[in-house]
C-alpha cells in the first residue's frame, strides 16, 4: 500500500481529487475512487487536508486515478 497526502481539490460522486498543494491546476493530483464503505462516513469538503491509502495502481490518464482504501482527515 502507498499513501498520498494533500488537499481535497474537488468532490464528485464516489470520488475525490487530491492535490499536493491548495493552489492546484485542473490536472494536478490524483483522482481517488471511493469504495462503497465511504458512503457511511462524513462527507469530504474542498480544502480538507487528507492522507489517502491506495494500492499504487494508477491509471495513465490526466490526472491519474486510483482506488482509495482508506482516507484520514488530518
Amino acid at each position: 500500500m502507498a499513501t498520498f497526502t494533500g488537499y481535497v481539490a474537488e468532490v464528485m460522486e464516489d470520488k475525490i481529487r487530491v492535490t499536493p498543494t491548495r493552489e492546484a491546476e485542473p490536472f494536478d493530483g490524483i483522482v481517488f475512487h471511493l469504495e462503497d464503505r465511504f458512503s457511511n462516513e462524513e462527507p469530504f469538503f474542498v480544502g480538507q487536508s487528507v492522507r489517502v491509502e491506495h494500492d499504487e495502481r494508477l491509471t495513465r490518464s490526466l490526472p491519474p486515478q486510483a482506488t482509495a482504501h482508506r482516507v484520514d482527515v488530518l
